[in-house]
């Protein structure tokens, strides 16, 4: 009966896609639940049976060679792995089956061998034969027919089998990459990945269907274990990728256009072309661990391709800084790159011109991913606490965070946080800020900035005069701003106190504990020394936060952890000093409000006596916030 109705449904007038894909749906539930009662491996053999019937006819009706298709791979993952002789049979047949040449039967056919390839992908990379026969037949075979098909009434038809046979090829190259790399003694790999290549270069496949394809790609290279081999395959794949950019990088200009650049494209995204370059020098990763009999590399094959190629690299990204979506890919194409060859980055030559190209781009046109990028390699390569690459992390946050701290302090003093939101954009300045709580998480990063850099003073001082006025006016658009750069903050007093060491007398941590307090307490910054100011704008920022539901959000609780790091370290005798203080000098009415149980002095004795414990610490600092909100529906603050 399915039988007939999917011929029944194939030999209609009239095809429609949707109708066709709902009625598959039901089909596949039925057959789903009839495995409960016949068993997967029953309906395997019946189907079985039935192709031994359909092989014997001349010729092979195709209709119910894709109803057969359909029904196995509904039920394949059920059955236990490579217990059929039905599923390797189908699959040898696949590259015999008369596929038709025009029409809807045309593209159905083609998908549901596409289908069966997806669904059988794990029992190939563990048969060598049908392996090397599969992957020829979708490389030499299967994908180039689908592209001359003339496309159905619904043009979804060809797309969906576009894109279904361009997957099946990323899972076979994924899933068999180490068998594809061992058959015919290296030469299966070899003519795999040229035909491959010869595809993703063919722009009548979609950009999806294409970066699908480059993935297969790197898959296959990874697991390559001669990295001269590896970097020389990789090269010419790059190479080769840069031939259709040719025409956009000798139509530009001597020098980059910069915030001048308009976008050219009918759809404003990035050509194509250029997006399947940069997908191509990331394409390797995910490697496994290498041999350790073989001789240690003096660099990673990668980092390698990107320095030989990096001039190419360079011109595409700076010439296109203004077209986001490519920018992005950039950035995390050199996450990427940097994150799995962690052990060889800090020693390779690129790394750095890598890391100096986004800035300049940043520069161009401002994205917080460029910062992101900064933040994830300090997470990579902060630990190993080297000379050399502590100072080219530092170098490059203060890059990135000191014009961000002076715009927004520049731009809120003359025109409020809207004049700030069109200076700097707020996820930008998120995650400039993200980026510098980061780096001063690292002791060896702290220490250096603080001691050595001339940006490190003017960033704190900026940051502890925005943050009110920032609270104030924006808390909603700027959240993820505030509660980073009270983290900064928080980091900075942490390294001031001797308990963060845990008993560690390191001189580089005394040195920092040393430093740490210094830059709070008795360095002049521009705007006077920071802590009275940072006390005085926690109090604020209590103030100003109050009408937002101090309980929810993360402004209230992130204040309560910087008040916390002042009262359990060597800043407490000062903190304990002026936070009463700064408390009764608020504007009213509450200033005023701080009576009974809240009176500034009292607050102080309870935070004292709750710095142990976090939650209920914070629990106090909110209801102080929640008194000022009540206080502020009666009675308008003072200004």
């Amino acid at each position: 009966m399915f039988r007939q109705n999917h011929i029944y449904r194939h030999s209609k007038a009239h095809f429609e896609w949707d109708d066709f894909v709902r009625f598959r749906e039901l089909c596949n539930i039925n057959i789903t639940e009839a495995c409960v009662v016949v068993t997967p491996r029953w309906i395997i053999e019946h189907i079985g049976q039935l192709l031994e019937e359909i092989c014997k006819q001349n010729p092979i009706p195709w209709q119910d060679i894709d109803a057969c298709v359909f029904v196995l791979t509904g039920v394949a993952s059920r059955a236990p792995a490579g217990q059929d002789t039905v599923i390797p049979r189908l699959i040898e047949l696949l590259p015999q089956l008369p596929y038709p040449s025009d029409g809807v039967k045309a593209l159905l056919l083609r998908s549901a061998a596409s289908r069966l390839v997806l669904f059988t992908s794990g029992y190939l990379a563990l048969n060598e034969g049908p392996c090397k026969a599969i992957l020829k037949f979708l490389a030499l075979q299967h994908l180039p027919s689908i592209l001359p098909l003339k496309p159905a009434p619904d043009p979804d038809v060809k797309k969906y089998c576009e894109s279904l046979a361009c997957d099946a090829m990323k899972m076979v190259m994924t899933a068999a990459r180490k068998t594809i790399v061992a058959a015919d003694n290296g030469g299966l790999w070899k003519e795999a990945v040229n035909a491959v290549i010869a595809l993703v270069s063919d722009g009548r496949f979609s950009v999806d269907c294409r970066a699908q394809l480059v993935f297969g790609i790197g898959q296959v290279l990874s697991v390559l274990q001669d990295w001269n081999e590896l970097e020389q395959a990789l090269s010419m794949f790059v190479s080769r990728m840069e031939v259709p950019i040719q025409p956009i990088l000798s139509a530009l200009p001597p020098e980059p256009l910069g915030s001048r650049a308009v976008k050219t494209t009918r759809d404003g995204k990035a050509p194509v072309e250029l997006k399947l370059y940069i997908a191509s020098v990331s394409s390797v990763y995910n490697m496994p661990a290498r041999d350790p009999t073989l001789l240690p590399a003096d660099h990673h094959p990668v980092l390698g391709v990107v320095e030989k190629h990096f001039a190419t690299i360079e011109r595409v990204c700076i010439h296109h800084t203004h077209y986001e979506e490519l920018m992005e890919q950039v950035c995390l194409a050199f996450s990427y790159i940097l994150g799995f060859s962690r052990e060889y980055a800090p020693m390779s030559k690129v790394f750095v011109p890598m890391m100096k190209l986004m800035a300049r781009c940043c520069e161009q046109h401002p994205q917080p991913y460029y910062m992101s990028l900064v933040r994830s390699a300090i997470g990579f390569f902060a630990s190993n606490a080297e000379n050399q690459m502590d100072a080219v992390l530092v170098d490059l946050t203060g890059l990135f965070i000191a014009p961000v701290a002076r715009t927004l302090t520049a731009a809120t003093a003359s025109g409020g946080v809207h004049a700030a939101a069109s200076a700097i954009a707020p996820p930008i300045s998120g995650a400039a800020y993200e980026m510098m709580a980061e780096a001063v998480r690292h002791w060896n990063l702290s220490l250096l900035a603080i001691k050595s850099t001339q940006w490190m003073p003017e960033v704190l001082d900026c940051t502890i005069e925005v943050l009110p006025r920032l609270t104030e006016e924006g808390q909603a658009m700027y959240e993820r701003t505030i509660t980073a750069m009270l983290r900064f903050i928080r980091n900075v007093l942490l390294w001031g106190d001797p308990g963060t060491a845990k008993g560690d007398m390191a001189p580089e941590l005394l040195e920092l504990q040393k430093q740490a307090q210094g830059i709070m307490v008795e360095r002049q910054l521009p705007r006077g020394t920071a802590l009275p100011r940072l006390i005085h704008s926690l109090s604020m920022l209590l103030v100003v936060s109050a009408p937002n539901n101090p309980s929810r959000g993360e402004v209230v609780p992130t204040v309560a952890e910087v008040y916390r790091s002042l009262l359990i370290g060597p800043f407490e005798y000062l903190a304990s000093q002026q936070i009463p203080a700064s408390l009764k000098s608020l504007p009213q009415p509450c200033s005023t409000a701080l009576v009974g149980e809240h009176d500034p002095q009292k607050v102080l004795q309870q935070l004292k006596m709750e710095k142990g414990d976090s939650r209920r610490f914070t629990k106090t600092i909110i209801s102080v916030a929640e008194l000022f909100a009540v206080t502020l529906k009666r009675s308008p603050l003072v200004v």
